[in-house]
């Protein structure tokens, strides 16, 4: 591109106020016999400028600069004041529409949890508790509701209304109380989507599909072992800024804290067990290609072996020693939720399964 074409605005202000003072300092004068000047006044009196002698005139051509400048000022002006309206509204639209997004996924928590309660309380689903549970789902029941043999009653019609619900998780005195969501064909399905499907911030706490929860009870032996739980279950939730979610997990990086909420309670569809937390640690998200240790890539412990070297490695990457121990046979939950710290951290917790 040629130097002249390159230049700003600027540069091109700058280039007139230099013809101004070049035609100033120079200054042309022209001398007007009083003869010329008596036919040519009229028509030249806006553009002329008699000196003291009253015999040599001197002309400047009006410039029409600085009105240009004005208007493209007032332009430049009401474009920004377009922008900084149509920048507010959307922010305020933006913060609205996420108050209500939290207030309808807290509110749907809220009526699962109570649902699950009162099926707790009750000892059968007969009489006035099946009326009862029939206007707490208000008519929101799956249309292909599945086999609920085996299933725990308190989880019978939550898992009816939706049948990618897996099992609970609660950590007593935490927010941490939410059903978790399994879907095989694609993992992140409910990553923004709540329990009814609808968009949701804060979406749920997600099963890796990786993981095998398991049918059946521990004593009952999971159906003659072939409906086993998986050696790890992990469980992905967010990181929300209001604390929902996995949002206060990070508070496990303190020992005192770790120590007074160990307990980590997950229910199955079909039984209630309990981990003590074993290791808690920072870690991330690694490329394919890295040749490192990688934590969510652990879920099936087939060989000594290859549980000596995952227990290893959280031992290692532990910010503290809980004091809880883990051999081979153990069964184990993860918890994982993004941490930023580094691209793509991850913040996890772990616990052995002691029930």
């Amino acid at each position: 591109m040629d130097e002249k074409n390159e230049r700003s605005i600027w540069d091109e202000v700058d280039a007139l106020k230099e013809k101004e003072e070049n035609v100033t300092s120079e200054a042309t004068f022209t001398v007007i016999n009083s003869s010329q000047n008596g036919q040519n006044e009229e028509t030249k009196q806006n553009k002329e400028t008699r000196c003291s002698s009253g015999e040599y005139k001197m002309y400047f051509e009006k410039d029409d600069n600085a009105e240009k400048k004005g208007l493209i000022s007032i332009i430049a002006i009401a474009a920004c004041l377009v922008l900084f309206v149509a920048s507010t509204v959307g922010i305020v639209f933006t913060i609205v529409n996420r108050n209500k997004d939290i207030k309808n996924s807290q509110s749907e928590m809220d009526r699962l949890r109570n649902l699950k309660e009162l099926a707790e309380t009750e000892d059968s689903l007969s009489g006035g508790a099946e009326s009862i549970w029939d206007e707490l789902l208000d008519g929101k029941k799956s249309q292909n509701s599945k086999d609920i043999s085996g299933v725990m009653d308190k989880y019978k019609d939550i898992y009816n209304e939706n049948n990618d619900f897996i099992g609970w998780l609660t950590i007593d005195e935490t927010v941490i109380d939410y059903p978790v969501m399994q879907t095989p064909d694609d993992e992140e399905y409910y990553l923004h989507r709540g329990f009814d499907k609808q968009y949701s911030e804060n979406g749920c706490l997600i099963m890796d599909t990786d993981s095998n929860v398991g049918v059946g009870t521990k004593d009952n032996g999971y159906n003659g072992g072939k409906d086993k739980p998986s050696t790890n279950l992990i469980i992905h939730g967010h990181t929300m800024k209001n604390g929902d979610m996995f949002g206060d997990l990070d508070l496990y990086e303190k020992k005192d804290y770790a120590d007074a909420h160990k307990i980590i309670k997950f229910d199955s569809l079909y039984e209630s067990r309990e981990y003590e937390v074993i290791a808690v640690f920072y870690s991330q998200v690694y490329y394919t290609t890295d040749d490192c240790f990688k934590y969510y890539k652990f879920f099936e412990a087939t060989n000594e072996e290859e549980f000596d070297d995952w227990y290893t490695n959280i031992k290692d990457l532990a910010l503290f020693d809980t004091g809880v121990e883990a051999e081979f046979g153990d069964e184990f939950i993860t918890l994982s939720c993004c941490a930023y710290h580094v691209e793509d951290g991850r913040f996890v917790v772990v616990g052995k399964r002691i029930k």
